[in-house]
């Protein structure tokens, strides 16, 4: 048996042929040609350039690529198992490959089957015991990332190897360019496999532990780390400083980089994934997340659903939420599709259908056909019906959120397939039999709620909502009532008149949809008196020094009084002060201004006169604490505010906007092609156009996207620089891949009475080819509005 092969794949540069020490009689040795594959980077060597190789190089060098993988997983798999296969060496090592190019397909059946039948034809010597004890704890991984029972194999493979002597095992020829023998190379391995299953060891499994010295949790973290680990780690370090050096020569020198590949931790963590390690999911997660940044920075795109994949596989869920939400706002949104394509083939069953796999599968919702959602939802609800999706390997989350995520998921899928009153009387179902109620369940009972499709729901489940609501303890499941009284266009039962904030949010909601819910007159004076009293203590709480964060904003509750009852125009006087202090935090005055910029109720002149006193204060006004930091100076609030009540001439306008469209942070730019927003009165005035061409042309999408709005108002416009506006207005349409920018153009084409032809030419595209059905049907919608 030829333990080089193992070697070549768990210790390559023990054997593998050197790019700086040349050895024509070593280079043709197929273990030492494996080796330097799998290494990679610097060594960067390809079968193409060995003199001859055999045909197992070939097909391990085919499931480095996305796109040949499954053709080299096949190929090894058949050389491991080939009669001419005579080395159990060998077998084992390409077995090992087999399995990480089909776990990474996600055929987690294949993948247990391929290891199984090679550890049964493993027999009772050292090197047999050595090769069942790395299949063992390969097929430990990989069961584990299957959501399958895992710990016997874990403890298995342990024995194994306290039982496997390196002075027993044969040796094998070492590479030109190792620095150790064969027996201290296994020693280090074994060592390096034995570290592996203290890795995928659970803590609480310490009063289990599979023979006496079996280190416990504590003994294992006092343990010395393996040097091939170690290796690995400096190897990651130095992809990463060379990703930094690249940077700083593209940022900060004239000197283009060329000729070299793209730093990448492919190699890295795939020296992980074949020591079976639980570092391996970090790993992972660092792999995705180093190819979605440098995607952000100019990279190409391809291949970036693997990206997604491998969040998913990490278990990153946050980082994942990240990820998907930028592609679906820019794109390329087939990044999501296929991913969402390769859940459904690969991990739909209850066991493998984790909170990753919900995020990706409700973020493609609308992407798919009405026969995928549905597939998709029958997917979801099967899940639903057994408790709720799993906990991802070596994390824990309370259940009610993990079912909250399904529910949401299944709501966005009902939307495609049209199923809404499928999952609206699911939700009844869980509201009805709901046996301790929690926080936690009634937000995420009310967030799936508000993403149903209730235009899909029949008026006899829509009749059982409202008998729910008549009958419901709305003070234990306040955010569900609200969530299906906004829904349906009903009012929440409640005793007497609105006190307190939470409950005048609530009845000022709820009129908002149905007339009957609005506010009498006594009751506005009153909600006026209570939301007087609310800012104005917490204004003198905040000069104090003393401030808590709130779940409801009482300035931006007096702005929406305000916009709604104009009997509540006293509001004014205790709204002002806490909207110009500067002591008040801005994560409490920003939704009242945005509103009011946006509603623009009638201010009386003597307030005027109050935010006319001192408006550069106002704007130039700073932002930092301990739970909050907001420096973008001009405050972007307080400019749109002031710019909706014409409180600013144009001198300060273009200065303010410049500051922001030229700042150094993103936020700050955001902040800018937000504004414009309030300046869609004005979108003829030829100033304005120069500074929104420049931010549609932004690379980050929401800076792009507001911008891109704001051109709609002015290609739609007859001033001279319509063609202009115009001409990008289509590259946008026609150009982004993403659902920001159109649903942001068509929205601010909504109350447009006739289009440019080119507009027009470039909505209906999007009416007929955009992935999207809600882009889709918005541009429909506009396209029929304006035929006569």
């Amino acid at each position: 048996m030829n333990l080089a092969w193992i070697a070549a794949v768990l210790q390559p540069h023990t054997v593998a042929i050197h790019p700086n020490f040349r050895d024509e009689e070593y280079s043709r040795e197929p273990a030492g040609q494996l080796a330097a594959l799998l290494i990679g980077g610097d060594w960067g060597i390809s079968s193409r350039d060995l003199p001859s190789h055999d045909a197992a190089v070939s097909y391990a060098e085919k499931i480095l690529r996305p796109e040949t993988v499954s053709e080299g997983a096949e190929g090894l798999i058949n050389e491991a198992f080939s009669r001419r296969s005579k080395d159990m060496a060998r077998s084992a090592a390409l077995a090992l490959l087999a399995a990480f190019a089909t776990a990474e397909m996600e055929e987690y059946d294949k993948c247990d089957s391929l290891l199984t039948r090679m550890i049964e034809l493993t027999d009772r010597s050292p090197s047999g015991r050595l090769s069942k004890a790395i299949l063992t704890q390969q097929r430990a991984l990989r069961r584990r990332d299957a959501g399958l029972d895992y710990i016997d194999d874990v403890f298995d493979a342990a024995r194994l190897l306290e039982d496997v002597n390196p002075a027993q095992l044969p040796t094998f020829v070492v590479g030109p360019g190792a620095n150790s023998n064969p027996e201290s190379a296994l020693e280090k391995m074994i060592y390096s496999l034995k570290r592996s299953t203290w890795s995928l060891t659970p803590y609480e499994y310490d009063t289990r532990r599979p023979f006496e010295s079996f280190p416990n949790r504590m003994n294992r973290l006092k343990m010395p780390l393996s040097e091939r680990m170690l290796r690995i780690s400096t190897e990651r370090a130095s992809v990463y400083a060379r990703h930094v050096r690249d940077s700083f020569t593209a940022h900060f020198t004239n000197t283009t980089v060329v000729g070299r590949s793209t730093p990448d931790l492919f190699h890295e963590t795939l020296a992980v994934e074949l020591l079976g390690h639980g570092d391996v999911y970090r790993a992972r997660k660092d792999l995705a997340t180093l190819r979605l940044v440098q995607y952000a920075e100019g990279a190409d795109a391809d291949n970036l659903h693997a990206s997604i994949r491998l969040l998913r596989q990490a278990g990153a869920t946050k980082e994942l939420e990240s990820a998907v939400e930028r592609l679906r706002a820019a794109g390329p949104l087939s990044a999501l599709s296929r991913d969402a394509r390769q859940i459904l083939l690969r991990r739909s069953t209850p066991q493998r259908l984790r909170v990753p796999e919900l995020v990706v599968l409700r973020a493609a919702a609308e992407l798919m056909s009405p026969s995928e959602a549905e597939q998709a939802l029958d997917v979801v609800l099967a899940s639903a019906s057994t408790g709720g999706p799993p906990n991802v390997a070596g994390a824990s989350q309370h259940r009610i959120a993990r079912r909250g995520i399904a529910w949401r998921t299944a709501s966005a899928l009902a939307s495609t397939c049209h199923k809404g009153e499928e999952i609206a009387a699911l939700l009844l179902r869980e509201v009805r039999d709901v046996r301790q109620h929690t926080e936690l369940l009634d937000s995420n009972i009310a967030k799936a709620i508000n993403e149903l499709p209730w235009k899909d729901v029949p008026d006899s489940i829509k009749s059982k909502w409202s008998e729910w609501l008549d009958d419901a303890d709305t003070q234990l499941l306040g955010d569900t009532a609200e969530a299906v009284a906004l829904a349906l266009g009903l009012t929440v039962p409640h005793e007497g008149e609105p006190s307190g904030l939470d409950e005048i949010a609530t009845r000022l909601n709820t009129g908002l949809r149905n007339e009957s819910a609005r506010l009498a007159d006594a009751e506005v004076l009153r909600a006026v008196d209570q939301v007087s009293a609310d800012l104005n203590e917490t204004r003198e709480s905040v000069t104090r020094g003393l401030f808590s964060l709130s779940t409801r904003s009482a300035a931006d509750i007096a702005a929406l009084l305000l916009v709604e009852y104009p009997r509540a125009r006293d509001l004014w006087e205790s709204l002002t002060p806490f909207l110009i202090s500067q002591s008040v935090p801005r994560l409490e005055r920003t939704p009242a201004l945005d509103r009011l910029a946006r509603e623009k109720p009638k201010m009386p002149d003597a307030i005027r006169a109050m935010f006319s006193t001192d408006i550069d204060r106002f704007l130039e006004s700073g932002d930092a604490g301990i739970l909050w930091d907001d420096p973008v100076v001009p405050y972007p609030a307080a400019l749109r505010f002031l710019i909706s009540y014409n409180l600013l001439d144009d001198a300060k306008i273009i200065a303010a906007l410049a500051r922001l469209s030229g700042h150094t942070t993103l936020q700050a730019r955001r902040e800018a092609s937000r504004t414009l927003g309030s300046l869609t009165g004005r979108a003829a005035e030829p100033w304005l156009l120069p500074l929104a061409l420049q931010m549609s042309h932004e690379s980050d999408i929401s800076t792009k996207s507001h911008a891109a709005r704001f051109l709609s108002h002015v290609a739609t416009g007859s001033g001279e620089f319509t063609a202009v506006a115009t001409a990008r207005l289509v590259e946008l349409l026609t150009e982004e891949d993403g659902l920001l920018t159109p649903l942001f153009v068509l929205r601010g084409l909504e109350d447009a009475t006739d289009l440019p032809e080119q507009v027009a030419q470039a909505i209906g595209r999007l009416h007929h080819e955009h992935p999207s059905w809600r882009v889709r049907a918005t541009a429909s919608e506009l396209l029929t509005g304006l035929r006569p």
